[in-house]
């Protein structure tokens, strides 16, 4: 039997990934030095419609992406990229991904970009001859993927697959067409010879020149945030500044035109309202405000209902299941789009769900009138009851319950609702003076911070799992992870009680502060090697075991706030090393049970909490009366950054 192609895999060694598009088409470019990986593939799909790896448009189950690599023939001699190849983000107008490769002594350089408001990928070619040709031709492919595409076309401009979808291989020049391949020639100039392919969704190519799509996307560009342009001496500001551009283009790629997007590639398949929010202000920081807005309408349209529920993992579960988290999220995320764009139509025209979203977190069944605290069975990494959460109140659940309607206080006052501004400010204030100082049900033990105080006044301390049958276990913790071993597990710290230092909810160099971050310390390499934090205790963890870059970019946030520059970049440095030359990040990094889990994909929300880290944290950007207050942590930056209807330089 044959085995799968080794591009079935998603987290190969060994390989980096380079995401581009423009919320009409996702491309990545495959870099991959892993034996039998293709050293340069690309994968396209629509942002629209989720996919696992194998199922995008250009997988093929017997050729992996081989057949997405160009043949160059130079004199009649064949080339084709190998191990040698780099892959490499390009600084300039544009986010360009360049590939590097060299046939025979010669040299051939590829650039990737989108066209803005277009599903169309450009790949331009060049190749430089070391010494005299006469004549070079580039073959092109298009083994589209069978469960998708049942039909495949061509003639001398082009190559087509149609079925489910459908696309298009579009060439500037007359070529030679065969069966699924066109072998084109390139123009020369001077000692250059040159070609531009467009690969599109759908059958037409928009009636457009290549000049006027590079200059609609340099013009978007400008508009963004801190860009990529130029190499930084410093390393720590020329990574930030690298992979802040990559993450930018990132979430541009993940997010459709209607503000969906799979929260980890290639993995779920499924929409989190919580991850949504923070994908929306990261676009608000990144300056693309027009997805922002979008992805805010995606929420309020489709990730919440009217009562104020909000969806994850692509169900609306409600009672003590529900991640109130999620509420507190989205209400931030309105603040944050409503006081960087000054659109204050758009949030008053959805005030209604505004409301519903924080009247939620007031209902009875949530809100414990004796402590004014959240109360449910579930914490913000999604353990439930059936792994031994308790009811009470979990600390992620109130930090975010406290911003949230603090900032929902703050759009009443702008929408001239007295009411509803006095009863979420005085239920935040309440809130946050319980999570600090109530006698009996603080969310402070033993001068720190902690992860759960139950309904008695306990410390849950650790998980005992309620598991039906095995069955039911392994839907939730399969053997061989530390959740699924008999008897109680140990679960503090957790990574959440770094949120309240991270996010203003207390003083960030408080003793309790400084505490809280030294229990944490615990974290870093827990039971493996090579840095990076863990979510929380991993004798609790019921499927990822390993270090995640959620949970390191907080705790670098937190270190930041706190002062320590130190350990924070010791985290970014872990950060930069894991994003790689693509500038992606998996969800964690560690062995997964596949199957029965789904394989490790690159996480969306890491690229937003990047860019957030950047901004709010290293920058350290916040609006006070509609002004935009810049006071950076770290010197050297370049650019500026997006502003209502302007933009501000970076001092």
């Amino acid at each position: 039997m044959q085995s799968l192609h080794h591009d079935f895999e998603t987290s190969l060694p060994d390989t980096d990934y380079f995401f581009l598009g423009s919320g009409q088409i996702m491309a990545c470019i495959q870099s991959s030095r892993h034996p039998g990986a293709s050293p340069l593939g690309l994968l396209i799909s629509d942002p629209e419609h989720f996919s696992r790896k194998w199922s995008t448009y250009m997988f093929h189950p017997e050729y992996g992406l081989e057949k997405t690599m160009p043949t160059l023939i130079v004199d009649g001699v064949r080339f084709r990229p190998g191990d040698s190849t780099k892959v490499v983000w390009f600084p300039g107008d544009i986010p360009m991904v360049t590939a590097l490769w060299q046939p025979g002594g010669h040299s051939m350089i590829e650039n990737f970009w989108t066209a803005i408001d277009h599903p169309i990928l450009i790949r331009e070619f060049t190749f430089h001859a070391e010494s005299p040709v006469e004549r070079v031709e580039l073959e092109l492919s298009l083994y589209g993927n069978p469960a998708i595409f049942s039909e495949f076309l061509g003639n001398a401009f082009g190559l087509a697959a149609r079925g489910f979808d459908a696309m298009l291989v579009n060439v500037p020049v007359v070529g030679i067409f065969h069966e699924r391949t066109i072998t084109v020639p390139m123009t020369r100039d001077g000692s250059l010879y040159r070609m531009a392919v467009m690969y599109s969704l759908g059958i037409d190519v928009p009636d457009v020149l290549l000049s006027e799509l590079q200059k609609n996307e340099r013009e978007y560009w400008g508009r963004s945030a801190l860009r990529w342009r130029t190499p930084n001496p410093q390393w720590i500001i020329h990574e930030t500044e690298r992979l802040f551009t990559a993450s930018a283009m990132g979430l541009r790629s993940a997010v459709s035109d209607t503000g969906r997007f799979d929260a980890s590639l290639w993995q779920y398949g499924y929409e989190w309202s919580g991850d949504a929010a923070n994908v929306a202000e990261a676009l608000v920081y990144s300056g693309q405000f027009e997805s922002a807005q979008a992805v805010l309408e995606n929420i309020f349209h489709r990730l919440t209902i009217p009562e104020g529920m909000t969806m994850e993992s692509g169900r609306f579960r409600g009672g003590m299941d529900s991640e109130l988290n999620n509420n507190g999220e989205i209400l931030k995320a309105c603040r944050t789009y409503l006081d960087w764009t000054g659109d204050r139509e758009f949030i008053a025209d959805h005030y209604d769900r505004i409301s519903a979203l924080a009247n939620y977190l007031l209902q009875p069944e949530f809100l414990n009138e004796e402590t004014g605290m959240l109360m449910a069975c579930r914490d913000i990494w999604e353990r439930n009851a059936a792994m031994g959460i308790l009811p009470g109140y979990d600390i992620a659940h109130q930090t975010f319950g406290i911003l949230g309607l603090r900032d929902a206080a703050h759009i009443a006052n702008l929408c001239s609702n007295e009411n509803d501004r006095y009863r979420w400010a005085e239920t935040a204030k309440r809130m946050r003076e319980s999570v600090l100082n109530h006698p009996t049900h603080s969310m402070i033990e033993g001068g720190r911070i902690i992860k759960r105080r139950l309904l008695d006044s306990s410390v849950q301390l650790e998980l005992l799992p309620n598991w039906v049958d095995k069955e039911f276990q392994n839907r939730f913790s399969p053997e061989g992870m530390p959740l699924s071993e008999k008897g109680a597990r140990v679960w503090e710290p957790d990574i959440s009680e770094c949120l309240p230092i991270a996010l203003g909810v207390i003083d960030p160099q408080s003793e309790v502060a400084r505490n809280t971050l030294e229990a944490l310390e615990t974290l870093w390499s827990q039971q493996w090697d090579g840095g990076g934090y863990g979510r929380y205790n991993i004798a609790s963890e019921p499927d990822s075991p390993g270090p995640w870059p959620l949970a390191t970019m907080y705790m670098a946030a937190a270190y930041l706030e706190a002062g320590d520059f130190e350990k924070a970049p010791r985290a970014l440095d872990w950060l930069a090393s894991k994003a790689g030359a693509g500038g992606s990040w998996f969800e964690f990094y560690g062995d997964r049970p596949t199957p029965p889990l789904p394989p490790t994909g690159i996480l969306v929300w890491a690229w937003a909490q990047w860019i957030t880290l950047v901004v709010r944290h290293l920058i350290h950007a916040e609006v006070h009366e509609d002004r935009l207050w810049l006071a950076p942590r770290l010197a050297g930056f370049k650019g500026d950054l997006r502003f209502r209807n302007g933009t501000v330089e970076i001092p």
